[in-house]
């Protein structure tokens, strides 16, 4: 029956009513309209049964005409409001707004759909349009439907509405998509996201054992919001890596995806408590990168150190051990197989092989280290540091247990600008000036310039950020971060040494998961750097003093001493005890793993005397 045919109708039943029987029809019609409950309790949703129901009562003596009269009016009303919420763009939205102020979602999202769809029919400008569509969504993401609360929040996110949001609208629908697509057991969109959250939170990250204890700023609330979603990926993604069958796209986009669960797995990798989620996340992001770029390419090789350290972790050895083996055989295909390059891979697979007991086979794969490097640098490579200039202290060890002297200020500090090096601050800047530290053949801004063009990849500039700290600066920055941990005390910074160099990738801390870090790992020794603060040390007073962008500057021939026989992981210790390494280097007689390191036993017996 047409809409014009039922008004009609109503008005003939209107025109048997008297004065007070207008008046008790209007009043009832009145309270029809404002409630839904009455107009269904009365007429239901059958319409034409009630018009039959109409024409029964036709019949009925006079006396009933009135009760007839008003079942006719309400049946009229209930079909003309049913066919102009769904023929009119503006009283479905009127309605959709009228049930969700009432907190009734399920059922407004079914008149806001309707809406939606005459107003795009209408012509309605695509803003406009959006603005509805987002309130639409919200209304379904609280009713608990997922699949449209996203589908609504993407199509407006992507659409020229997108980028007119203010911020925080943008965050939170983002936040709302990853928790309804995680609920769902989808993992690619909220690894992409979450990343992105990474990238806005920058330096926070750095702190990131500090952040959930401070109000802190803008980054610390990004880091929040990632940190919220890890028991979610700690749940979706099993840690043997078949999470990756999970991960639908085209190959460049299961890159990126890929590209995502790295940066998050090596975030969560720095929680005491992420180590689950990480596993998850990176083997992934592992097997993804394995199947599309096989297993020597450099990514494949970086997803692969950064997830075995997580199953030692969380004690899958054996799974640990096959990817450090993985990864030197790739090494190995790649460079050779007496390349000095490979022994970051062999310390990193005695360090297993020791965790399993194996100490044989670490101490066969330490002898097959040490004969690489002796074809690649002769028996006398350690002899030129016997003459070398003490005065200059480089290889002065600097920590808690080593501190410097208040009114230390090195000898030979220059400018890093006037030797090209790439810096994220003003050349004037006390922190962008460091040593010269002329030793084997180099100096260190020559040696760091060249290390940062060398590890330098697409979508990654490296700059220094600081350098050289006089131990006034060291004071105001500790007053300033209190307890952070995230800076020395006074008198136990190598930057006051002017030999540490930590590094900027995109102006915020190298991290972990960056190529760049990827290549210092494996690079940087032959530059004569190192790294300070590796996983797992306790120099700084933080909960976690794992400092990726940290590198000291020590000269080629240590760092390659440190790199072959050093006490891996305890830098400052090897320093401290250098001399002993370098005369049992030069006399042939290396660390044996089964007798212990006789060089760290002094020391500790020198701890333990004072």
């Amino acid at each position: 029956m047409s809409g014009k045919s039922e008004l009609s109708g109503m008005g003939l039943v209107w025109g048997q009513f008297g004065g007070s029987g207008r008046l008790l029809a209007s009043q009832l019609v009145f309270t029809l309209i404002t409630s839904r409950g009455a107009r269904k309790a009365v007429i239901g949703d059958d319409v034409p049964r009630f018009w039959g129901f109409l024409g029964r009562m036709a019949r009925v003596p006079g006396r009933h005409i009135l009760a007839a009269s008003l079942v006719a009016l309400i049946a009229g009303y209930a079909v003309w409001f049913a066919s102009v919420t769904r023929l009119d763009a503006e009283a479905a939205w009127s309605r959709f707004e009228a049930l969700g102020a009432a907190g009734h979602d399920g059922r407004a999202v079914r008149h806001g759909d309707r809406a939606l769809s005459l107003f795009e029919d209408e012509g309605l400008e695509t803003v406009a349009l959006h603005r509805k569509l987002l309130r639409v969504a919200d209304a379904h993401y609280r009713d608990g439907d997922p699949g449209l609360a996203v589908s609504a929040y993407e199509t407006a996110l992507n659409g020229p509405l997108g980028n007119a949001l203010a911020d925080e609208r943008r965050i939170e629908i983002n936040r709302r998509i990853a928790s309804l697509e995680l609920g769902e057991g989808h993992p690619a969109r909220p690894s992409v996201i979450a990343s992105r959250f990474l990238d806005r939170a920058g330096d926070a990250v750095a702190n990131h054992t500090d952040h959930g204890d401070e109000e802190g700023g803008e980054g610390e609330e990004f880091l929040a919001l990632v940190d919220a979603m890890r028991p979610d990926f700690t749940d979706v993604l099993p840690a043997d890596g078949t999470g990756a069958k999970m991960i639908e796209g085209s190959d460049g986009e299961l890159l990126n995806i890929a590209r995502a669960m790295t940066d998050v797995g090596g975030y969560y990798a720095l929680s005491p408590d992420g180590a689950y989620a990480a596993a998850g996340l990176l083997s992934a992001a592992h097997q993804v990168r394995q199947s599309q770029l096989g297993p020597d390419h450099e990514d494949t090789v970086q997803a692969a150190l950064l997830l075995a350290p997580v199953y030692e972790r969380i004690d899958r050895l054996g799974d640990a051990e096959r990817l450090y083996e993985q990864v030197f055989r790739a090494r190995e295909r790649a460079k050779g197989s007496n390349n000095p390059e490979l022994s970051l891979y062999i310390r990193l697979l005695v360090g297993v092989y020791e965790k399993q007991g194996r100490l044989t086979e670490a101490e066969a794969l330490n002898r097959h280290m040490r004969d690489i490097f002796r074809d690649a640098f002769g028996k006398r490579r350690y002899a030129a540091n016997r003459s070398r200039d003490l005065t200059y202290a480089i290889n002065r060890p600097v920590s808690a247990a080593f501190p410097l002297e208040a009114d230390y200020i090195p000898p030979d500090l220059v400018s890093a600008a006037d030797y090209g090096v790439p810096l994220s601050k003003p050349a004037h800047v006390e922190e962008m000036q460091l040593r010269l530290a002329g030793i084997d053949e180099t100096t260190m801004p020559e040696a760091l310039g060249q290390l940062l063009d060398a590890c330098s990849a697409d979508g990654e500039r490296l700059t220094l950020r600081s350098a050289y700290r006089s131990h006034k600066t060291q004071v105001l920055l500790h007053r300033i971060n209190k307890d952070k941990g995230t800076v020395a005390n006074p008198g136990t910074s190598e930057h006051q040494l002017g030999l540490a160099a930590d590094i900027d990738v995109n102006r915020r801390f190298m991290r972990a998961t960056d190529r760049a870090y990827a290549c210092f790992e494996t690079k940087a020794w032959q530059y004569g750097f190192i790294l300070s603060f590796p996983q797992g040390n306790t120099y700084l007073p933080g909960k976690d003093s794992f400092e990726p962008w940290h590198w000291r500057f020590v000269g080629p021939r240590t760092a390659l001493l440190y790199r072959e026989i050093g006490p891996w992981g305890r830098p400052q210790e090897f320093l401290a005890e250098l001399p002993c390494y370098e005369e049992r280097a030069l006399s042939g007689l290396f660390v044996d793993r089964q007798r212990g390191d006789v060089c760290l036993a002094d020391l500790d017996e020198e701890g333990r005397d004072t």
